[in-house]
């Protein structure tokens, strides 16, 4: 098991990395361009609406894409009658509710209403997607949905850029993410549809819902310790124009973040269930896999932070307001590292409520140190707020008594990881001083002498742990309930 575990892994991780390469650049280039044609109050409104949305999806979802890789056999039959009724009636609702939703963003113009009933149409098709998208992570086979995201993802890019180009702003990127939500969801029920086994168990549907409602409330909580600035600021009707530089500035101080540990995840959850009987294994794929994720993190943020100017100039004059916001929220993503993933070993072992205590504990600060920061300084404050993340305390702990042994080396891990760039970094500053174009270039420098550390100081044990992919099976050992040494 254990090998045939790590070869899908290996795969899985290799297919959703490039997935998420791919797309962290269409986007990248993308948002370009549509920086330099839409108004930052478009991207407000669009920003505000797709967190709302992100919500939404998890109220749609009721927790049941992840409890079902936990189960044996998956009743993907009935997690799809849950998407289409379900999903249905919550999209009918959105649609019919777009009044009352679009209070929340005072700020903003009546434009809010339209935009919202377009997104009950997202919200419906990325519930149907969810189901192919679920059977081929659980099964280690995202290499399957690879093609169907890189043609969605150059299908939105076309479609924006095409409409932004003729002048049609925020609806631009609306109708380019419907377009490419309609033929992603498409693409992958006829890639699942020969081999997705459609168990529906007659009058299971709630007992599957009923012990999915724990993970429900962790997503739910999730979005909105990680988004749930726009919400604030878009509630304490600042127009959407600084609801826009917020965003964007938020979008870059966390793009790996963003992109990168969706895919991370998607396949390191289902890899920790099947080595759940190899402790040793599990604990090193969790180090690894933060591990990856901060030798990204780290340099990026040293790299924003150096050069947050320069780095706005690039998309136009108009987005300098936000040089504030994006120096302050550029540090913030390496506040928290055991929250990335740590929660994947917590869902493992089922230790849900910790995860939620975690989660609350993360939120509340946001919202309500956000608020009094907010009273207090104005809009900056709710990046100093994103400071404040003292639910990663809990799961740190959580981690450390599940695995005390490889938590610790994970902490020296973190702390060769954020003191690596200091010095590269320091040097670009110090030659360049104020010469702002200098600078930038010298920090590129600085961040491939950063990498090629990394990869001294951590790639053998990547070589290492995927190199036992071709190895013999290993005898399963049932894992200690409460720690893994």
């Amino acid at each position: 098991m254990t090998a045939d575990t790590t070869t899908r892994f290996f795969q899985s991780a290799g297919a959703a990395t490039f997935s998420q390469a791919w797309r962290v650049g269409v986007t990248f280039l993308t948002t370009f361009f549509l920086m330099r044609k839409v108004g930052d109050g478009d991207f407000g409104i669009y920003d505000w609406t797709v967190v709302v949305f992100l919500v939404l999806g998890a109220l749609r979802d009721l927790g049941l894409l992840y409890h079902i890789i936990r189960l044996k056999p998956r009743p993907y039959g009935n997690v799809l009658a849950v998407e289409i009724g379900w999903g249905a009636l919550l999209a009918l609702g959105t649609f019919f509710g777009a009044d009352q939703i679009a209070r929340g963003f005072s700020g903003a113009g009546a434009e809010v209403v339209p935009v919202i009933r377009a997104f009950s149409l997202f919200l419906f098709l990325d519930g149907l997607s969810s189901v192919p998208r679920v059977y081929f992570d659980a099964e280690l086979r995202v290499g399957r949905t690879v093609l169907p995201e890189i043609i969605r993802n150059l299908l939105y890019a076309v479609t924006s850029l095409i409409l932004a180009y003729l002048g049609y702003g925020l609806w631009s990127m609306v109708v380019g993410l419907l377009v490419g939500t309609a033929y992603y969801t498409a693409h992958l029920w006829i890639r699942a549809w020969p081999t997705i086994p459609l168990l529906f168990e007659r009058g299971g549907t709630w007992s599957l819902i009923r012990p999915s409602l724990p993970l429900a409330m962790i997503w739910l909580l999730a979005i909105l310790a990680r988004h749930i600035d726009p919400l604030i600021l878009g509630g304490l009707e600042f127009d959407d124009g600084t609801v826009g530089q917020y965003t964007r500035s938020y979008f870059f101080a966390f793009l790996v973040t963003i992109t990168l540990v969706p895919a991370i995840t998607r396949v390191l959850y289902p890899a920790l269930v099947e080595y759940s009987e190899d402790p040793e294994k599990l604990s090193e794929a969790y180090r690894l896999a933060t591990v990856f994720v901060l030798t990204l993190e780290a340099p990026v943020a040293a790299f924003l932070f150096l050069n947050t100017e320069a780095f706005l100039a690039i998309f136009g004059v108009q987005w300098t307001a936000a040089v504030p916001f994006l120096r302050v929220l550029s540090l913030a993503p390496l506040i928290d590292p055991f929250s990335r993933l740590g929660g994947e070993i917590l869902k493992v072992y089922h230790r849900d409520r910790l995860w939620i205590v975690s989660l609350i504990l993360t939120l509340l600060p946001f919202g309500i140190g956000g608020y009094f920061l907010i009273s207090a300084f104005g809009p900056i404050g709710m990046a100093y707020a994103n400071y404040l993340p003292i639910g990663g305390l809990v799961m740190a702990w959580g981690i450390h008594r599940i695995a005390p042994g490889p938590f610790a080396r994970l902490v020296r891990d973190i702390g060769v990881i954020y003191l690596a760039p200091v010095l590269p970094f320091l040097a670009a500053y110090l030659v360049a001083g104020d010469r702002l174009w200098l600078r930038f270039g010298l920090s590129i420098l600085a961040a491939m002498v950063t990498a090629a550390f990394y990869w001294h100081k951590f790639g053998h044990s990547f070589l290492t742990f995927f190199r036992d992919r071709s190895g013999e099976e290993t005898t399963p050992v049932t894992a200690p309930v409460d720690r893994i040494d």
